[in-house]
């Protein structure tokens, strides 16, 4: 069956979706007449479909580098107790294979030699052990708490690590909000100091958890150390995704408030305006883009009120849908 024999289904129920959360809320939909339109100076446009990038502002923290540079440092010296202990249990190994071999040939060594030769390969062994697993340990925690970018560029001393050292860059994590998400997140951002000095950010990687004390998903960024943002200093982050969504633009002349939430009147019939609300938007441009998807109550072609919103929205208020009790008391009349 042809896709477009749906299309008036599917606007036929977002009309009705729409109304049906509107009263749900307080407003009803509201119908003028031509002179009632014409005083209001009321005007209509139709929504068009364009594509968009999301927008999101996020939480911005300042890191002190100093854990990172200290586990960094720990791990090239528990990687050099390591390769030390391996070779001393080399050696052991090797001293031990040749006091067996001697001992068997004619006791050319005694029992206590090659018992001792055996007990130092022992030590030897257990000392290669725990080197290998404090260095596992410590790779382990140096992944779990910088993720493997920001990992590999601590063990091979790698950028941006030596910058980082210097104090030349600084580390910022950057959270979203709960509910969030960037499925890509962008090579650059922008965040604003306290005193509202613009800085930009470069992408590192993803955090491997959360921030402490926000649910949102968190990326590893850097930026130029400044004087205006020391260890510590929190940032407003602008994060814009890096692929567009397709939707309307709903212009900030059209849009009302209710109970926190936004609306726009779209024109259901002649001279009949329902009020929608407008569900996923985000600032763009000189409105609310809208993105097409699971929610959207606003399509490409629908018209909606751009001048006289505000005059709607007191009609709306005003015009209740009656009550159960009501009705009942009319029919009973």
């Amino acid at each position: 069956m042809p896709k477009n024999v749906f299309l008036p289904l599917v606007a036929a129920l977002a009309v009705a979706l729409g109304a049906s959360v509107a009263l749900a809320a307080g407003l009803a939909p509201v119908t003028l007449d031509a002179k009632a339109i014409s005083a209001g100076q009321i005007r209509v446009a139709r929504l068009m479909r364009l594509t968009a990038s999301p927008r999101i502002s996020a939480y911005g923290f300042v890191l002190d580098p100093g854990p990172l540079v200290t586990l960094a440092a720990d791990v090239v010296a528990a990687r050099s107790a390591a390769a030390a202990a391996s070779a001393r249990a080399a050696l052991a190994r090797s001293e031990a294979r040749r006091a067996v071999h001697l001992y068997r040939a004619q006791h050319n060594i005694s029992q206590a030699a090659l018992q001792s030769a055996q007990l130092t390969l022992a030590v030897a062994e257990a000392d290669r052990a725990t080197a290998a697993a404090q260095l596992r340990q410590l790779r382990t925690k140096l992944l779990a708490d910088w993720g493997l970018k920001l990992s590999a560029a601590a063990l091979s001393g790698s950028t941006p690590l030596p910058r980082l050292e210097k104090g030349a860059e600084a580390l910022v994590e950057v959270s979203l909000p709960l509910g969030q998400g960037l499925a890509d997140p962008p090579a650059e951002a922008s965040a604003t100091t306290p005193d509202d000095e613009l800085v930009q950010l470069r992408f590192v990687s993803r955090a491997p958890r959360a921030a402490a004390g926000v649910a949102g998903e968190s990326f590893f960024y850097l930026m130029a150390s400044r004087a205006s943002a020391p260890i510590g200093t929190p940032l407003s982050v602008t994060l814009t995704a890096s692929t567009g969504k397709s939707g309307v633009l709903v212009p900030r002349s059209a849009v009302v408030w209710h109970q926190g939430e936004p609306f726009a009147f779209r024109e259901s019939a002649q001279s009949s305006f329902t009020p929608v609300p407008i569900r996923g938007a985000f600032v763009a441009g000189d409105g609310y883009f809208v993105p097409e998807g699971a929610g959207t109550l606003l399509y490409p072609g629908d018209r909606v009120v751009i001048d006289g919103a505000a005059l709607l929205y007191s009609a709306a208020t005003q015009s209740r849908a009656p009550t159960a009790g009501a009705a009942k008391a009319a029919d009973d009349d």
